[in-house]
C-alpha cells in the first residue's frame, strides 16, 4: 500500500495502534501554526497568505506534521520484544532477498515489506535510470562537497533539531556516523539498479526509515524528554521533505519561470527522487511530478511550521561543521578537511543570510570564499569538461565507468552505515 489517504489520523491509528492509538492525533501541537509571525519573510506574500487561507489544506497538514511512517513505526514497535538482533537479521535478509525468503517474519514486517516490494503505478524505470546516470558525475566530483550544509539546514529551528540532539548527534564522531548514513542511500541511488528490487539503495532506503522508525517510537514513550503537544510526532513527513525533495522543490521553481514545464533532464531527476522518496514512507502529497503541487506542498510545510531558536542548534551546527569525514590523517587529507569546513561556513552564510548564520554559532570570514573557490572550482571545470565529452558516443561509457568508480570509492571509504540507533545512548 502507499499512503494517500487525507484522513491521515485514522490510518495511523490503524496501521500502528501499539504507537498512535494513544496518542491525541486530533491536538494541534505548538510547532503548528496557522497564522504567520510579524517578522516572517513571507507574511506578506500573496499566495501564502492564500494556502493558509485555505482551511481544509490547513487542516491536512496538520495531520501530516502529526505523521510518522505507521508501517514503518508498527514494525519497530515489535523490535523491544523481537530482540535487535533477530529483527535487524530479519530487515536485512527481507530487503536483499524479498520478504518471501523469511518465512517466520511477524506481520509488522511483511505489510511494510509488501509496500515496499509493490512498484507504484506511475514509476517509470527508463526516466529514474536516466537521472541516476545524470546525477553519478556530479556525485563523483562534488557528493562530499556539499554534505555538511545540507544538513545543517534542518538545525536552523529548534523544533526540527531535537530528535538529533536526543539522539546524540552533538559531537562530531556522532554527526559524522549520521551523515554517513543518511548520504549513503543518496549516493547509492545514482549507481546503475540500485533503486530496483534488493538494490543497494532499496536496501538502504528501508534500513533507514526503520531506523527513524526506532527514534520514533523511542521518543514517543518518554513524555519526559519529549512533549507531543508541543513537537508532534518525531521526524515528520513535513521535515522530511527538505532532504528527500529539495532539489525538486529547487527544480519547479525553475520550472514554473520557464513556461511551468519540467526540461527532458529535470523530469528524469523528479521521478527519480519521488520513487526513492515513495521507498522511504513519504505521503503521496509529497511524490507529485507537477511544479505547481511541489511548490504548493513545500510553501505550506514552511508557512505553517512555528520558528524556534535552540541555543542546541548551535552545537548541532558546531558537531556538523567539524566532523571529520577523512579516513587519513595525513597532510592532503587534514588541508582537505580545512577547505572544507571554510567553504561549508561559506555556503551556510549565503544561503540563511549573515544574521541567522552568526545567531547558529557559524562566522564565515571573508576568507572562506577563498576556500570555496579552491575546492569548487576544479569541480565546476571538470564537470563541465567530462558533460562536454560525454556526448561524444565513445567517451560516455568511460566517464560513466570513472564516475561509477569514484562513487564506490567514496563510500568505501566511508564504510558501511550501520543503520542503527542505541535508545540507552540517548541525552534524556
Amino acid at each position: 500500500m502507499t499512503y494517500s489517504t487525507r484522513d491521515v489520523s485514522k490510518l495511523q491509528k490503524t496501521i500502528a495502534p501499539a504507537v498512535y492509538g494513544e496518542l491525541d492525533l486530533d491536538c494541534t501541537p505548538e510547532r503548528f501554526r496557522t497564522k504567520l509571525g510579524e517578522n516572517s519573510i513571507v507574511k506578506d506574500n500573496p499566495r501564502i497568505q492564500a494556502l493558509l487561507a485555505d482551511t481544509d489544506k490547513v487542516e491536512f497538514f496538520r495531520q501530516l506534521t502529526l505523521m510518522g511512517d505507521p508501517l514503518a513505526d508498527a514494525f519497530a514497535a515489535r523490535i523491544p520484544e523481537m530482540g535487535y538482533k533477530k529483527a535487524r537479521a530479519m530487515l536485512d535478509k527481507a530487503a536483499e532477498k524479498g520478504i518471501d525468503t523469511v518465512p517466520d517474519a511477524p506481520k509488522e514486517l511483511v505489510d511494510l515489506m509488501r509496500s515496499v516490494e509493490t512498484v507504484p503505478d506511475w514509476v517509470d524505470w527508463t526516466k529514474i535510470e536516466k537521472a541516476s546516470e545524470n546525477a553519478r558525475l556530479l556525485t563523483a566530483l562534488a557528493g562530499e562537497a556539499i554534505i555538511r550544509v545540507a544538513f545543517m539546514m534542518t538545525y536552523v529551528n529548534g523544533y526540527q533539531g531535537l530528535p538529533m540532539v536526543i539522539t546524540g548527534a552533538l559531537t562530531s564522531d556522532s554527526a559524522a556516523k549520521r551523515m554517513k548514513e543518511t548520504i549513503s542511500t543518496f549516493k547509492l541511488a545514482t549507481l546503475p539498479g540500485a533503486l530496483r528490487r534488493g538494490g543497494e539503495a532499496y536496501q538502504s532506503a528501508v534500513k533507514v526509515r526503520v531506523m527513524h522508525a526506532m527514534v520514533r517510537t523511542s521518543l514517543l514513550k518518554r513524555q519526559q524528554v519529549w512533549d507531543f503537544n508541543v513537537y508532534g510526532t518525531p521526524i515528520p513527513q513535513v521535515d522530511q521533505m527538505g532532504a528527500a525533495l529539495g532539489f525538486n522543490y529547487m527544480m519547479s521553481l525553475h520550472a514554473l519561470k520557464n513556461g511551468g514545464k519540467f526540461t527532458e533532464y529535470e523530469t528524469c531527476a523528479v521521478e527519480q527522487a519521488r520513487y526513492l522518496a515513495h521507498l522511504l514512507g513519504m505521503h503521496d502529497q509529497f511524490l507529485s511530478n507537477d511544479p505547481k503541487q511541489i511548490v504548493e506542498t513545500w510553501n505550506l510545510c514552511q508557512a505553517t511550521l512555528r520558528h524556534k531558536h535552540d541555543e542546541r542548534g548551535r552545537d548541532l551546527n558546531s558537531a556538523t561543521v567539524n566532523a571529520y569525514r577523512r579516513k587519513g590523517k595525513h597532510w592532503y587529507d587534514r588541508l582537505i578537511h580545512k577547505l572544507d569546513v571554510q567553504s561549508t561556513r561559506f555556503m551556510y552564510t549565503k544561503m540563511v543570510g549573515k544574521r541567522t548564520a552568526e545567531a547558529m554559532g557559524v562566522h564565515s570570514p571573508p576568507s572562506d570564499a577563498l576556500s570555496f573557490a579552491a575546492l569548487f572550482a576544479p569541480i565546476g571545470v571538470g564537470f563541465g569538461a567530462l558533460t562536454g565529452l560525454k556526448k561524444i558516443a565513445t567517451s560516455r561509457t568511460l566517464i560513466d565507468r570513472y564516475a561509477i568508480a569514484a562513487i564506490q570509492r567514496q563510500l568505501a571509504k566511508e564504510g558501511e552505515a550501520e543503520y542503527r540507533t542505541n535508545a540507552a545512548e540517548y541525552n534524556l
